[in-house]
């Protein structure tokens, strides 16, 4: 990734791809306290360092800026790492930016202070405190380049100002140098963080591409799977579900389905139908019968399905054979209803019905009901069409 150095001002942790939990991750290590304690740690040995060699005019006020800022930032780290909820992060940037810039004048003017009347040889070691703590800073300038080289600013000037005071001519090229050696590093610092971001980001577009890819393809195995168990011209279950829910419900291995009744129907005449107004009225007809049984207030365990051909299915759990015969007589009543629209004109159809039923503790099986069911509905065809029988004829009598 290429960096340019106006990138070095304009790149924050908010202006990268940078995940929600990475970017408190970044702010929880911008808040934390330890390179201030460090910093503190070098001023106190600096400042008892001086005041043993006879110098340290202003150690005890640079000390006293230095306890006050490391007071300052303990506090402000407590007020973030305790906020009741998670705000929006670039709130927590603003604090961290006056926090930043804070910690570079406090720190700037502890150095100054201290520099003020030390001896040649102490100005080295203060010096070195200052190169430090400007090295702390700029090791976490990849999550905030921005206000971490303001608090570096700050600091630098400060001793280049009070070099410059005390006529120590050597002290401003040197700063400046080492500013630029800093900056530099920073901007390989923050070219590797870039490249780690990028590469987060990327990964992360790649596994919601998968997510994705991976959602598409449930869908379309469902679809899949609801086309090759519908019928499609009437949107009913077809003879594949049929088999597949008779299994599954299958009154001998489940008692509690019986009394289990079957409801066997076809359309009257639908050969003729056919030939006198052609092949496309009757699936015009087939697809309004299946619109007329989806619509059926039907309990979510029963089942109506294409049988084949002309041919169709009512299944019927915990339905005694009286209960199963007064649904087929509104289905026939409800297919007499239908008008279809043939050859410029409307026609109707009927249907034969045949009903069979398993009363508790039976045993025969599903073949079995449907070939009784195949029974009844051929008596219905021969005693005259458009009516309902039952396997019992007694009990449609009844």
């Amino acid at each position: 990734m290429k960096l340019l150095w106006s990138d070095l001002f304009r790149t924050t942790l908010f202006k990268t791809d940078a995940s929600g939990e990475l970017t408190w991750q970044m702010l929880d290590e911008l808040f934390a306290p330890w390179p201030h304690v460090i910093a503190m740690a070098g001023i106190l040995l600096t400042a008892a360092f001086t005041l043993w060699g006879g110098g340290g005019t202003y150690a005890g006020l640079a000390i006293t800026v230095a306890v006050c800022h490391l007071l300052f930032r303990w506090a402000g780290g407590q007020w973030y790492y305790r906020r009741a909820n998670r705000q929006n992060p670039k709130f927590w940037m603003n604090v961290f930016v006056w926090s930043a810039l804070i910690s570079g004048a406090a720190w700037g003017a502890s150095i100054m202070l201290l520099l003020h009347g030390a001896t040649p040889s102490d100005r080295y070691l203060i010096l070195t405190v200052a190169c430090v703590i400007i090295q702390s800073a700029t090791a976490r300038a990849f999550m905030a380049p921005l206000p971490l080289i303001g608090q570096t600013s700050l600091l630098i000037i400060q001793i280049v100002g009070v070099g410059l005071y005390h006529g120590d001519w050597i002290i401003a090229p040197a700063a400046i140098l080492f500013a630029g050696f800093q900056l530099g590093h920073m901007r390989s610092l923050i070219r590797f963080r870039l490249r780690q971001l990028q590469a987060e980001a990327e990964k992360d577009a790649l596994l919601q591409q998968v997510a994705r890819t991976n959602e598409d393809l449930r869908v379309a195995n469902e679809l899949l799977h609801k086309t090759a168990l519908t019928d499609v011209l009437t949107g009913l279950p077809n003879r594949r579900a049929l088999d597949r829910w008779m299994e599954a419900h299958d009154p001998r291995r489940d008692p509690r389905l019986t009394p289990y009744s079957l409801i066997l129907f076809d359309v009257d005449h639908f050969k003729p139908f056919n030939d006198t107004h052609g092949h496309q009225a009757g699936d015009t007809c087939l697809a309004a019968i299946g619109d007329a049984l989806r619509a059926l207030p039907l309990p979510q365990d029963h089942l109506v399905a294409r049988y084949g051909g002309e041919e169709f299915v009512v299944i019927l759990p915990r339905t005694d054979g009286q209960t199963a015969i007064g649904l087929a007589e509104k289905i026939r009543q409800k297919l007499a209803a239908i008008e279809i629209q043939a050859s410029g004109s409307s026609a109707r159809i009927t249907a034969s019905l045949g009903v069979a039923t398993l009363a508790a503790g039976a045993t025969d099986d599903r073949s079995r009901l449907l070939m009784k069911a195949d029974t009844a509905l051929y008596r219905a065809k021969q005693l005259g069409r458009n009516r309902v029988e039952h396997e019992d004829p007694d009990l449609v009598m009844a």
